[in-house]
């Protein structure tokens, strides 16, 4: 249900963003389309990795830099598609 609020309200901020004083609206949209599929597999990395994180077994710095690994992937990421969206539509 949150996950679904989420992409909802993420689609409705990214679309208001993109107006057609843009460069392109075409391409705009097209990044909108790329930025959520980026996001999309940002998200189902993020969880496999912290499915896995879960699961290591050891001290608990080792469990603590599993999961420190996972959430660093996920911030990477998040600002690379925000890039490629930035690039694309040219919204600051």
């Amino acid at each position: 249900m949150i996950l679904r609020i989420f992409f909802l309200f993420s689609i409705i901020f990214i679309l208001s963003q993109c107006t057609k004083t843009s460069q392109s609206y075409e391409t705009c949209e097209r990044a909108d389309l790329d930025y959520l599929a980026c996001s999309l597999v940002v998200y189902q990395s993020y969880t496999f990795c912290a499915e896995s994180a879960a699961n290591v077994s050891g001290s608990i710095d080792t469990k603590a830099a599993a999961k420190f690994r996972c959430d660093a992937e996920r911030l990477v990421g998040s600002y690379l598609c925000d890039d490629i969206k930035k690039k694309a539509c040219g919204t600051k």
